[in-house]
């Protein structure tokens, strides 16, 4: 056969094996460290009888790494508590959804009434080029956004095993996140100069506040999306000729139920922002209702009413961590009331609220309670969507802007 260029090629599986033999048969060189380390007295041991010993009586090398290591969450972890803190965190929701804020903070409602300067600031129209930039903003938050990740999965009730295929798309996050950022850079550009200056703009900031109620300690752990604060205290003339829902009676369910107990916890309260700072009062407070990370406990679906009590929650934490910020974590009785507006979204659906605080007495139903001016179900749109590959805006209500300057620039 004629010796080609074909066949004087190594075959390299070949070459592997005899390499592979080679590399296997290699002595290990004595270094001569043994040696030295014995001279200076330092005790060598044998990797294999190290590891065959008992593991108690082997000293534990402390290593640096790049980050600390968290401390055993057991008895002796300094945040260790016997008595159990029922904890509601932004991700959770109440089983009884408003009812169960109601009893919890000690709150009566005015349903549909917000505070007498709020609605005539709200009724004032604002300019069509300002609802211009709402409908863009829409637009940009629901449709044009650059944003492509895994959607929830669609599940069909009568075919709950049959698998839809995976849509990309914005998340709701991101959607509430453009969107209200949008409205309130729109509502600082149409306010006067010196509201606009006495104000502070902060993004995800986390409050807490721990209180007892009835022998059981509790706490909320809340994230305002957006926190407006401002130089001074917010004021409203609140009408007292309101009817009122009062607090209602939930047995046989009881008032912690849903909240999860734990034993590490910090018992002092947590208000994000310093006392030396000069625009430390809280003014407004976003929250956003994400439906991909708010849920029940049980993964039941969570209803309109537990949607509603987020807000009362969320404005209950950040107002009584101000008051004990100001009056210490012992106050009940507050010697003058504190307002804090509020509005949650889920960049479809707005919620406002003015909570009016005047104790942190949350036991039983009798004597001082607090207040929750509320106006709901407010819509901002219809749909925003692509139809027959063109953008498309439907219904849109010009009516959640003005409730937005108002709150505002009260």
């Amino acid at each position: 056969m004629r010796l080609s260029q074909v066949l004087n090629r190594q075959h390299i599986d070949f070459m592997f094996k005899k390499h592979w033999l080679v590399q296997g048969k290699r002595i290990p060189i004595d270094t001569g460290v043994e040696k030295h380390l014995k001279a200076k007295g330092i005790k060598v041991e044998d990797a294999l009888e190290f590891i065959q010993g008992e593991p108690e009586k082997r000293e534990r090398i402390n290593i640096v790494g790049p980050y600390e290591r968290p401390l055993p969450l057991d008895r002796n972890h300094p945040d260790y508590k016997e008595q159990p803190c029922y904890t509601l965190k932004s991700t959770n929701v109440l089983l009884e959804g408003i009812a169960q804020a109601q009893v919890l903070t000690k709150t009566i409602i005015a349903e549909n009434t917000l505070p007498p300067n709020i609605e005539e600031l709200a009724q004032v129209p604002a300019p069509s080029a300002i609802h211009e930039n709402i409908k863009k903003a829409i637009l940009s938050a629901n449709v044009f956004d650059c944003e492509q990740k895994k959607l929830p999965k669609i599940k069909d009730p009568e075919r709950p095993a049959y698998n839809f295929p995976r849509i990309l798309g914005i998340t709701d996050r991101r959607r509430n996140q453009i969107l209200t950022n949008r409205l309130l850079q729109l509502v600082e550009k149409s306010s006067d100069s010196e509201a606009t200056l006495s104000k502070y703009v902060l993004n995800d900031v986390e409050s807490k506040t721990v209180f007892e109620k009835e022998d059981d300690l509790l706490q909320f752990q809340d994230i305002s999306h957006i926190l407006v604060t401002s130089n001074k205290p917010v004021k409203h003339d609140v009408e007292k000729n309101v009817k009122f829902t009062e607090i209602p009676d939930l047995y046989p369910v009881k008032h912690t139920v849903t909240l999860p107990p734990e034993h590490f916890y910090d018992e002092t309260s947590k208000y994000p922002i310093r006392p030396s700072v000069s625009m430390r009062h809280p003014h407004t407070t976003w929250l956003h209702y994400n439906a991909t990370e708010v849920g029940n406990i049980f993964e039941t679906p969570v209803t309109q009413q537990q949607i509603l009590g987020r807000s009362l929650t969320h404005a209950f934490t950040v107002a009584s961590s101000y008051a004990k910020q100001l009056h210490g974590e012992d106050v009940k009785d507050l010697p003058e009331p504190i307002y804090i507006n509020c509005i949650q979204t889920d960049g479809q659906k707005y919620h406002f609220g003015v909570l009016e605080l005047n104790t942190l007495n949350v036991d039983g139903t009798e004597g001082t309670k607090n207040v929750w001016y509320c106006k709901n179900d407010v819509q901002l749109y219809g749909a925003s969507r692509y139809f027959s590959g063109m953008p498309v805006l439907e219904h849109y209500n010009n009516k959640v802007y003005g409730y937005i300057n108002a709150l505002y620039n009260c």
